[in-house]
Protein backbone atom coordinates (compact mmCIF):
# COMPACT_ATOMS: atom_id res chain seq x y z
CA UNK A 1 0.00 0.00 0.00
CA UNK A 2 1.37 3.62 -1.16
CA UNK A 3 2.30 6.06 1.66
CA UNK A 4 -0.01 8.46 2.48
CA UNK A 5 0.63 11.83 4.08
CA UNK A 6 -1.62 15.02 4.43
CA UNK A 7 -0.83 19.29 3.13
CA UNK A 8 -2.31 21.91 2.34
CA UNK A 9 -4.57 22.07 -0.49
CA UNK A 10 -3.61 25.18 -2.83
CA UNK A 11 -5.30 26.51 -5.46
CA UNK A 12 -4.42 24.36 -8.30
CA UNK A 13 -5.64 21.78 -6.59
CA UNK A 14 -9.27 22.82 -6.10
CA UNK A 15 -10.14 21.20 -9.63
CA UNK A 16 -8.96 17.93 -8.73
CA UNK A 17 -10.87 18.36 -5.42
CA UNK A 18 -14.20 18.83 -6.71
CA UNK A 19 -13.77 15.92 -9.16
CA UNK A 20 -13.37 13.92 -6.14
CA UNK A 21 -15.99 15.69 -4.44
CA UNK A 22 -18.70 14.75 -7.73
CA UNK A 23 -17.67 11.47 -8.12
CA UNK A 24 -18.24 11.15 -4.55
CA UNK A 25 -21.75 12.63 -4.57
CA UNK A 26 -22.66 13.71 -7.58
CA UNK A 27 -22.65 16.93 -9.62
CA UNK A 28 -22.71 20.20 -8.01
CA UNK A 29 -26.74 21.63 -8.89
CA UNK A 30 -27.98 25.19 -10.28
CA UNK A 31 -25.67 27.88 -7.81
CA UNK A 32 -23.16 25.45 -7.09
CA UNK A 33 -20.32 27.02 -8.58
CA UNK A 34 -20.89 29.74 -7.11
CA UNK A 35 -21.15 28.07 -3.62
CA UNK A 36 -17.88 26.11 -4.04
CA UNK A 37 -15.82 28.96 -5.10
CA UNK A 38 -17.25 30.62 -1.55
CA UNK A 39 -16.59 27.71 0.18
CA UNK A 40 -13.51 27.22 -1.16
CA UNK A 41 -11.94 30.78 -0.52
CA UNK A 42 -13.29 30.72 2.99
CA UNK A 43 -10.92 27.56 3.80
CA UNK A 44 -7.99 28.03 1.44
CA UNK A 45 -4.34 29.05 3.33
CA UNK A 46 -4.72 26.43 6.22
CA UNK A 47 -8.35 25.21 6.33
CA UNK A 48 -8.29 22.79 3.74
CA UNK A 49 -6.23 19.60 3.87
CA UNK A 50 -5.30 17.06 1.28
CA UNK A 51 -4.55 13.35 1.90
CA UNK A 52 -2.35 12.59 -1.17
CA UNK A 53 -0.63 9.46 -2.75
CA UNK A 54 3.71 8.99 -3.34
CA UNK A 55 3.07 10.83 -6.44
CA UNK A 56 1.17 13.58 -4.35
CA UNK A 57 -1.66 12.75 -6.39
CA UNK A 58 -5.01 14.29 -4.11
CA UNK A 59 -6.88 11.11 -2.67
CA UNK A 60 -8.97 12.80 -0.56
CA UNK A 61 -9.82 16.24 1.12
CA UNK A 62 -11.96 18.14 3.89
CA UNK A 63 -12.12 21.61 5.02
CA UNK A 64 -12.72 23.73 8.53
CA UNK A 65 -15.01 26.01 8.35
CA UNK A 66 -14.61 28.79 10.97
CA UNK A 67 -17.63 28.68 13.09
CA UNK A 68 -18.68 30.36 16.74
CA UNK A 69 -20.88 27.90 18.86
CA UNK A 70 -22.65 29.03 22.26
CA UNK A 71 -21.78 26.54 25.18
CA UNK A 72 -23.70 27.52 27.99
CA UNK A 73 -24.43 30.88 26.06
CA UNK A 74 -20.94 32.01 25.76
CA UNK A 75 -19.39 31.30 22.52
CA UNK A 76 -16.53 29.08 21.49
CA UNK A 77 -13.88 29.14 18.45
CA UNK A 78 -15.24 25.93 16.85
CA UNK A 79 -14.26 23.83 13.62
CA UNK A 80 -16.87 22.87 11.56
CA UNK A 81 -15.57 19.97 9.83
CA UNK A 82 -17.34 19.64 6.15
CA UNK A 83 -16.83 18.94 2.43
CA UNK A 84 -14.67 15.27 3.21
CA UNK A 85 -14.43 13.74 -0.44
CA UNK A 86 -12.65 10.96 -0.32
CA UNK A 87 -11.82 9.43 -4.26
CA UNK A 88 -13.65 6.16 -4.92
CA UNK A 89 -10.85 4.36 -6.15
CA UNK A 90 -8.74 5.34 -3.21
CA UNK A 91 -11.05 4.06 0.06
CA UNK A 92 -10.33 1.40 2.38
CA UNK A 93 -6.91 2.29 2.22
CA UNK A 94 -7.15 4.81 5.39
CA UNK A 95 -7.95 8.33 3.33
CA UNK A 96 -10.82 8.82 5.20
CA UNK A 97 -8.99 8.60 9.41
CA UNK A 98 -5.82 9.64 8.05
CA UNK A 99 -7.39 13.08 6.55
CA UNK A 100 -9.56 13.41 9.99
CA UNK A 101 -6.23 12.75 11.87
CA UNK A 102 -5.15 15.57 10.43
CA UNK A 103 -7.88 18.18 10.61
CA UNK A 104 -7.95 17.97 14.39
CA UNK A 105 -4.67 18.17 14.52
CA UNK A 106 -5.03 21.49 12.54
CA UNK A 107 -7.73 22.84 14.90
CA UNK A 108 -5.46 22.59 17.61
CA UNK A 109 -3.06 24.97 15.66
CA UNK A 110 -5.46 27.13 14.77
CA UNK A 111 -7.21 27.90 18.45
CA UNK A 112 -10.53 26.05 17.71
CA UNK A 113 -11.36 24.48 20.89
CA UNK A 114 -14.48 22.32 19.55
CA UNK A 115 -15.60 20.81 16.60
CA UNK A 116 -18.64 19.56 15.33
CA UNK A 117 -19.71 17.74 11.63
CA UNK A 118 -22.69 16.20 10.30
CA UNK A 119 -21.96 12.49 9.73
CA UNK A 120 -22.21 10.39 6.61
CA UNK A 121 -21.06 7.24 8.79
CA UNK A 122 -20.94 7.21 12.59
CA UNK A 123 -18.02 4.57 12.30
CA UNK A 124 -15.17 6.74 11.06
CA UNK A 125 -15.51 9.84 13.15
CA UNK A 126 -15.92 7.97 15.98
CA UNK A 127 -12.78 6.66 15.31
CA UNK A 128 -11.46 9.95 15.92
CA UNK A 129 -13.20 10.72 19.10
CA UNK A 130 -16.77 12.40 17.62
CA UNK A 131 -20.08 11.12 19.25
CA UNK A 132 -23.63 12.23 18.80
CA UNK A 133 -23.65 15.33 20.47
CA UNK A 134 -27.52 16.42 19.22
CA UNK A 135 -29.74 17.29 16.58
CA UNK A 136 -30.76 19.76 14.21
CA UNK A 137 -34.71 19.58 14.36
CA UNK A 138 -36.91 20.97 11.68
CA UNK A 139 -40.03 21.76 13.05
CA UNK A 140 -43.81 22.59 10.90
CA UNK A 141 -46.24 25.03 11.67
CA UNK A 142 -49.33 26.01 10.07
CA UNK A 143 -48.50 29.24 8.29
CA UNK A 144 -51.67 31.17 10.09
CA UNK A 145 -51.28 30.39 13.79
CA UNK A 146 -48.47 32.37 12.95
CA UNK A 147 -50.11 35.28 11.07
CA UNK A 148 -52.67 35.46 13.85
CA UNK A 149 -49.98 35.68 16.59
CA UNK A 150 -48.23 38.74 15.07
CA UNK A 151 -51.89 40.54 14.49
CA UNK A 152 -53.04 40.17 17.88
CA UNK A 153 -49.71 40.55 19.80
CA UNK A 154 -47.61 43.07 17.48
CA UNK A 155 -50.90 45.08 16.65
CA UNK A 156 -51.75 46.03 20.53
CA UNK A 157 -48.00 47.71 20.95
CA UNK A 158 -48.19 49.47 17.99
CA UNK A 159 -45.21 49.88 15.36
CA UNK A 160 -42.01 48.47 15.63
CA UNK A 161 -39.70 49.94 12.72
CA UNK A 162 -40.20 46.48 10.58
CA UNK A 163 -38.65 47.06 7.98
CA UNK A 164 -36.42 44.69 5.07
CA UNK A 165 -32.90 44.33 6.63
CA UNK A 166 -29.80 45.93 4.18
CA UNK A 167 -26.12 45.02 4.57
CA UNK A 168 -25.26 47.31 6.84
CA UNK A 169 -27.19 45.89 9.59
CA UNK A 170 -25.09 42.86 9.80
CA UNK A 171 -23.23 43.85 12.60
CA UNK A 172 -26.29 44.64 14.68
CA UNK A 173 -28.43 41.55 13.87
CA UNK A 174 -24.42 39.58 14.93
CA UNK A 175 -24.81 41.11 18.05
CA UNK A 176 -28.25 40.58 18.76
CA UNK A 177 -27.77 36.57 18.32
CA UNK A 178 -25.02 36.54 20.44
CA UNK A 179 -26.57 37.83 23.52
CA UNK A 180 -29.88 36.31 22.72
CA UNK A 181 -27.65 33.01 22.94
CA UNK A 182 -25.94 34.57 26.27
CA UNK A 183 -29.44 35.15 27.69
CA UNK A 184 -30.99 32.33 27.21
CA UNK A 185 -28.21 30.06 28.00
CA UNK A 186 -28.24 27.97 25.06
CA UNK A 187 -25.36 25.44 23.82
CA UNK A 188 -25.01 24.27 19.84
CA UNK A 189 -26.25 27.39 17.72
CA UNK A 190 -23.54 28.91 15.78
CA UNK A 191 -23.37 32.68 15.48
CA UNK A 192 -23.59 33.96 11.56
CA UNK A 193 -20.52 36.37 11.16
CA UNK A 194 -20.96 40.21 10.52
CA UNK A 195 -19.17 39.05 6.68
CA UNK A 196 -21.51 36.14 6.27
CA UNK A 197 -24.57 37.95 7.25
CA UNK A 198 -23.33 40.92 4.77
CA UNK A 199 -22.73 38.85 2.24
CA UNK A 200 -25.84 36.97 2.28
CA UNK A 201 -27.68 40.48 2.54
CA UNK A 202 -25.83 41.98 -0.50
CA UNK A 203 -26.36 38.12 -2.69
CA UNK A 204 -30.26 39.10 -1.77
CA UNK A 205 -29.92 35.29 -1.59
CA UNK A 206 -32.21 34.73 1.75
CA UNK A 207 -35.15 36.94 2.84
CA UNK A 208 -34.86 39.13 6.14
CA UNK A 209 -36.46 41.62 8.31
CA UNK A 210 -35.37 43.91 10.65
CA UNK A 211 -37.05 45.31 13.99
CA UNK A 212 -36.37 47.23 16.75
CA UNK A 213 -34.67 44.29 18.83
CA UNK A 214 -34.90 41.29 16.59
CA UNK A 215 -34.98 40.20 13.23
CA UNK A 216 -35.94 37.19 11.09
CA UNK A 217 -34.06 35.02 8.21
CA UNK A 218 -36.19 32.98 5.98
CA UNK A 219 -36.69 31.46 2.32
CA UNK A 220 -39.70 31.02 -0.08
CA UNK A 221 -40.18 28.03 -2.03
CA UNK A 222 -42.70 25.23 -3.16
CA UNK A 223 -45.26 27.09 -1.08
CA UNK A 224 -43.79 27.08 2.39
CA UNK A 225 -41.50 29.41 3.70
CA UNK A 226 -38.36 27.67 6.11
CA UNK A 227 -37.49 29.93 8.91
CA UNK A 228 -33.23 30.03 9.51
CA UNK A 229 -32.97 32.62 12.10
CA UNK A 230 -35.05 34.33 14.32
CA UNK A 231 -34.13 36.17 17.50
CA UNK A 232 -36.12 38.51 19.29
CA UNK A 233 -35.40 40.61 23.19
CA UNK A 234 -39.50 41.43 23.31
CA UNK A 235 -42.72 39.55 23.04
CA UNK A 236 -43.59 42.30 20.40
CA UNK A 237 -40.89 42.21 18.55
CA UNK A 238 -40.92 38.39 18.02
CA UNK A 239 -45.01 38.79 17.45
CA UNK A 240 -44.20 41.15 14.69
CA UNK A 241 -41.34 38.95 13.11
CA UNK A 242 -43.64 35.80 13.33
CA UNK A 243 -46.50 38.02 11.71
CA UNK A 244 -44.63 38.46 8.53
CA UNK A 245 -43.81 35.04 8.31
CA UNK A 246 -47.16 33.45 8.44
CA UNK A 247 -48.63 36.91 6.39
CA UNK A 248 -48.89 34.59 3.28
CA UNK A 249 -49.89 32.02 4.58
CA UNK A 250 -52.91 31.68 1.79
CA UNK A 251 -50.06 31.25 -1.07
CA UNK A 252 -47.63 29.43 1.73
CA UNK A 253 -49.87 27.74 3.92
CA UNK A 254 -46.68 26.07 5.64
CA UNK A 255 -43.73 27.12 8.07
CA UNK A 256 -40.80 24.83 8.45
CA UNK A 257 -38.24 26.22 10.85
CA UNK A 258 -34.69 25.51 12.14
CA UNK A 259 -34.53 26.91 15.57
CA UNK A 260 -34.13 25.73 19.17
CA UNK A 261 -36.86 23.30 19.83
CA UNK A 262 -37.69 24.93 22.84
CA UNK A 263 -38.02 28.33 21.34
CA UNK A 264 -41.13 30.41 23.20
CA UNK A 265 -43.25 30.69 19.84
CA UNK A 266 -44.35 27.18 20.68
CA UNK A 267 -45.73 28.47 24.26
CA UNK A 268 -47.13 31.80 22.71
CA UNK A 269 -49.32 30.31 19.99
CA UNK A 270 -53.20 29.05 19.77
CA UNK A 271 -52.15 26.32 17.70
CA UNK A 272 -49.88 22.95 18.11
CA UNK A 273 -47.18 22.34 15.68
CA UNK A 274 -48.12 19.58 13.47
CA UNK A 275 -46.76 16.36 13.97
CA UNK A 276 -44.20 16.22 11.05
CA UNK A 277 -40.72 16.61 13.01
CA UNK A 278 -37.41 16.02 11.01
CA UNK A 279 -34.28 15.58 13.15
CA UNK A 280 -30.73 15.45 11.78
CA UNK A 281 -28.06 14.28 13.79
CA UNK A 282 -24.62 15.71 14.83
CA UNK A 283 -21.44 14.83 16.11
CA UNK A 284 -19.16 16.62 18.72
CA UNK A 285 -15.58 16.77 19.67
CA UNK A 286 -13.74 18.70 22.34
CA UNK A 287 -10.03 19.19 20.72
CA UNK A 288 -8.80 21.41 23.43
CA UNK A 289 -10.70 20.71 27.05
CA UNK A 290 -8.60 23.29 29.37
CA UNK A 291 -9.55 26.51 26.71
CA UNK A 292 -13.33 25.29 25.89
CA UNK A 293 -14.14 24.62 29.18
CA UNK A 294 -12.64 28.06 30.51
CA UNK A 295 -15.03 29.89 27.92
CA UNK A 296 -17.89 27.69 28.31
CA UNK A 297 -20.61 29.44 30.26
CA UNK A 298 -22.63 27.67 33.31
CA UNK A 299 -25.57 28.02 35.61
CA UNK A 300 -24.60 31.30 38.41
CA UNK A 301 -25.42 29.35 40.88
CA UNK A 302 -23.76 26.55 40.15
CA UNK A 303 -20.99 25.58 42.73
CA UNK A 304 -19.35 21.95 42.19
CA UNK A 305 -15.85 20.19 41.71
CA UNK A 306 -15.28 17.42 40.04
CA UNK A 307 -12.51 15.03 38.83
CA UNK A 308 -12.16 13.80 35.19
CA UNK A 309 -9.07 11.45 33.57
CA UNK A 310 -9.21 11.70 29.67
CA UNK A 311 -7.12 9.02 27.46
CA UNK A 312 -7.23 11.16 23.85
CA UNK A 313 -5.02 9.90 21.17
CA UNK A 314 -5.84 12.66 18.47
CA UNK A 315 -5.91 15.85 20.36
CA UNK A 316 -2.67 14.81 23.35
CA UNK A 317 -2.96 17.73 25.08
CA UNK A 318 -6.71 16.70 26.19
CA UNK A 319 -4.97 13.72 28.18
CA UNK A 320 -4.52 13.81 31.55
CA UNK A 321 -6.19 13.88 34.61
CA UNK A 322 -8.30 17.55 35.29
CA UNK A 323 -9.88 18.88 38.35
CA UNK A 324 -13.07 20.61 37.16
CA UNK A 325 -14.24 23.68 39.11
CA UNK A 326 -17.12 26.09 38.45
CA UNK A 327 -18.65 28.75 40.55
CA UNK A 328 -20.28 31.86 39.77
CA UNK A 329 -20.93 30.89 36.36
CA UNK A 330 -17.54 30.07 34.41
CA UNK A 331 -15.29 26.93 35.06
CA UNK A 332 -11.69 26.12 34.88
CA UNK A 333 -10.19 22.94 34.17
CA UNK A 334 -6.84 21.86 35.91
CA UNK A 335 -4.68 19.34 34.49
CA UNK A 336 -3.91 17.70 38.21
CA UNK A 337 -1.25 15.19 36.26
CA UNK A 338 -0.35 13.09 33.55
CA UNK A 339 -2.99 10.33 33.41
CA UNK A 340 -1.56 6.62 33.74
CA UNK A 341 -0.79 5.10 30.29
CA UNK A 342 -3.61 2.70 29.92
CA UNK A 343 -1.46 -1.23 31.10
CA UNK A 344 0.68 0.63 32.89
CA UNK A 345 0.68 0.36 37.14
CA UNK A 346 1.67 3.36 37.94
CA UNK A 347 2.07 4.68 41.71
CA UNK A 348 0.10 3.82 44.50
CA UNK A 349 -0.88 7.36 44.39
CA UNK A 350 -1.47 7.76 40.73
CA UNK A 351 -3.77 4.59 41.23
CA UNK A 352 -5.78 6.34 43.74
CA UNK A 353 -6.37 9.27 42.23
CA UNK A 354 -7.38 7.36 38.70
CA UNK A 355 -9.62 5.08 40.45
CA UNK A 356 -11.46 8.02 42.17
CA UNK A 357 -12.22 10.35 38.68
CA UNK A 358 -14.30 8.65 35.86
CA UNK A 359 -12.10 7.96 32.88
CA UNK A 360 -12.75 8.60 29.36
CA UNK A 361 -11.72 8.01 26.08
CA UNK A 362 -12.21 11.23 23.42
CA UNK A 363 -15.76 9.82 22.63
CA UNK A 364 -16.64 9.65 26.27
CA UNK A 365 -15.48 13.04 26.25
CA UNK A 366 -17.37 13.98 23.61
CA UNK A 367 -20.79 13.04 24.46
CA UNK A 368 -20.06 14.23 28.70
CA UNK A 369 -19.61 17.72 27.01
CA UNK A 370 -22.68 17.33 24.87
CA UNK A 371 -24.93 16.94 28.00
CA UNK A 372 -25.51 13.30 28.07
CA UNK A 373 -25.53 11.64 31.74
CA UNK A 374 -22.39 9.73 32.82
CA UNK A 375 -25.07 6.98 33.74
CA UNK A 376 -25.53 6.40 30.00
CA UNK A 377 -22.07 6.95 29.33
CA UNK A 378 -21.29 4.19 30.98
CA UNK A 379 -24.21 1.81 30.01
CA UNK A 380 -22.61 2.94 26.33
CA UNK A 381 -18.96 2.01 27.81
CA UNK A 382 -18.16 5.05 27.44
CA UNK A 383 -17.45 5.76 31.02
CA UNK A 384 -15.15 3.91 33.78
CA UNK A 385 -13.90 4.40 37.32
CA UNK A 386 -15.87 7.41 39.35
CA UNK A 387 -18.12 7.44 41.55
CA UNK A 388 -21.50 7.93 42.05
CA UNK A 389 -20.99 11.76 44.00
CA UNK A 390 -18.00 12.02 41.07
CA UNK A 391 -21.05 11.35 38.12
CA UNK A 392 -23.68 13.47 40.22
CA UNK A 393 -21.69 16.33 40.07
CA UNK A 394 -20.03 15.82 36.33
CA UNK A 395 -23.95 15.76 35.29
CA UNK A 396 -24.43 18.85 36.99
CA UNK A 397 -21.29 20.49 35.12
CA UNK A 398 -22.19 19.41 31.50
CA UNK A 399 -26.17 19.42 31.75
CA UNK A 400 -27.28 20.84 28.35
CA UNK A 401 -29.79 19.99 25.39
CA UNK A 402 -27.58 21.21 22.82
CA UNK A 403 -29.02 21.85 19.01
CA UNK A 404 -27.48 22.87 16.26
CA UNK A 405 -29.87 25.07 13.62
CA UNK A 406 -27.27 25.80 10.65
CA UNK A 407 -27.00 22.74 8.66
CA UNK A 408 -22.77 23.48 7.16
Amino acid sequence: MSELRTRDVVDADLPAVLAIRNRSFGPLGTGGDVWWQRVSAETLGGRMIAVVDESDQVIGAGRIRPYEQAWGGQHLRMGGVAGVYVEPSARGRGVATTLTRALITRMSELGDVVSCLFPTTATLYRRTGYEIGGVQTRMTYAAHHLRDLGATRAGRAGSTGLRPAVPSDAQQMHDLARASNARHGVSGPMVRSVAALTGMLERDELIAYVVDGGFVVYDLSEQAVTVRDLVATTPEAAATLWGVVGSGSSAAPTVHTFLDPRDPVTLALGGLPTVEVQQIPWMGRVVDLGAAFAGRGFGRHLSVEADLVVDDTEAPANTGRWRLSVRDGRGTATRTDDAPVRGDAGTDAADAITSNALRVEARGLAALWCGWSVSRLRQAELATGGSPDGDAALDAVFACQPFITEYF
